[in-house]
């Protein structure tokens, strides 16, 4: 008696035979190879949103934000940080930069431009418009900040970012790390930041304490290791939590972990920042308080979340009218390519195609066998 599961084959004078169970279980097996096969040839593995579906994000956002709101009065150093984020999104800044620059001159030249993130932010700006931040309009912007008291944040610790990136671009090492060196003095091992005296910490807060370091040449791994543990503490379902959950703490979330490269957080960030804030309607993200501050803080973001996002996929090239001939030969070419290839939905090699040849070859080898028995 044959043992269960075990296909026994006969071969007689007729060609190869099996009996009703046997032919059962074949079934069975090829049915369920089969559609394992199918899953795997559909399978498509999840990536991040593309550079294209980010900049249309981005413009949405702008136009909302910025358009609709803040860009109405035109910039002056009073609301540098708005205009740094305007220009890091690589929107047309053209009308508004004559003014914004005069304004610098003007506190320049009359003493009041000592803040290190206002300093930070015009030197910025200056480098995404294409100017040399040594000399416009006769004040060397760089040299400012080089001799700035560390001590001078203005309204918010924050501000040490700006003045950290801009000091690293422009090879102000010292200076950099000075500005690194201040927002440690804002951090405590196990319990984060603590910025405004006694009201804790938040997603807000590690993200750009988070930001700052990275523009240092120390080794601050004890605590950014620290506070990207505590930043997941703030972690929820429904966004990342100051208070409640937030588009601004999600957006800053984002934006820490895209300044370190961690691409795959970083896509889940924007994924749950998409799914729970960004509104449709009017182009922007939701908040509770202010949502053109909101969207603001998530074009921030995402000018840190770009340069990750996945590529965009190749254009298709536009079609050739050839006649039957031409076409089958091209296909039968291109399928010889093809062979090996790797498969663009799931980044591995058509390992579920060549199961399905594999399998396809058997049948036909099984077959051959029988008609050369039967010949």
């Amino acid at each position: 008696m044959p043992q269960s599961g075990v296909l026994r084959v006969r071969i007689s004078a007729g060609g190869i035979n099996f009996n009703n169970g046997e032919v059962m279980i074949m079934k069975k097996f090829l049915a369920a190879f089969l559609s394992v096969m199918i899953v795997m040839c559909a399978s498509v593995t999840a990536f991040g949103a593309t550079k294209s579906d980010v900049n249309k994000v981005v413009n949405t956002s702008v136009a909302y934000a910025f358009d609709g709101k803040y860009s109405q009065g035109g910039y002056t150093i009073a609301n540098a940080k708005n205009f740094y984020i305007l220009t890091k999104s690589g929107a047309d800044v053209s009308a508004y930069k004559e003014a914004f620059f005069a304004s610098a001159k003007d506190a320049a030249h009359a003493g009041t431009l000592t803040d290190v993130g206002t300093l930070g932010e015009i030197i910025t700006i200056a480098d995404k418009l294409g100017m040399n931040p040594e000399n416009i309009d006769g004040v060397n912007y760089v040299e400012m900040l080089k001799n700035a008291d560390p001590a001078n944040y203005g309204a918010s610790p924050y501000n040490y970012l700006f003045a950290a990136e801009a000091a690293s671009a422009h090879g102000l090492t010292d200076a950099a790390d000075a500005f690194c060196g201040k927002m440690i003095g804002f951090y405590t091992i196990g319990t984060g930041t603590d910025f405004w005296g006694g009201y804790g910490t938040s997603a807000d807060d590690l993200a750009m304490f988070l930001i700052t370091l990275k523009y240092g040449s120390g080794d601050y791994s004890q605590y950014t290791n620290d506070a990207f543990a505590l930043l997941e503490n703030t972690y929820s379902a429904d966004g990342y939590v100051n208070y409640t959950p937030s588009a601004d703490s999600t957006a800053l979330a984002l934006a820490a972990y895209s300044a370190y490269g961690n691409k795959t957080k970083a896509d889940d960030v924007y994924k749950l920042l998409i799914d729970k804030f960004y509104d449709g309607t009017t182009g922007g993200f939701k908040a509770d308080y202010d949502p053109y501050y909101a969207t603001a803080d998530a074009v921030f973001a995402l000018a840190y979340y770009l340069p990750i996002a996945d590529a965009d996929p190749e254009p298709q090239q536009p079609q050739e009218t050839t006649t039957k001939a031409e076409t089958a030969t091209k296909q039968a070419t291109q399928a010889k390519k093809d062979t090996g290839k790797k498969s663009p939905a799931t980044g591995s090699t058509g390992i579920a195609a060549a199961s399905l040849t594999a399998a396809g070859a058997a049948i036909v080898l099984a077959i051959s066998a029988k008609k050369k028995h039967e010949a």
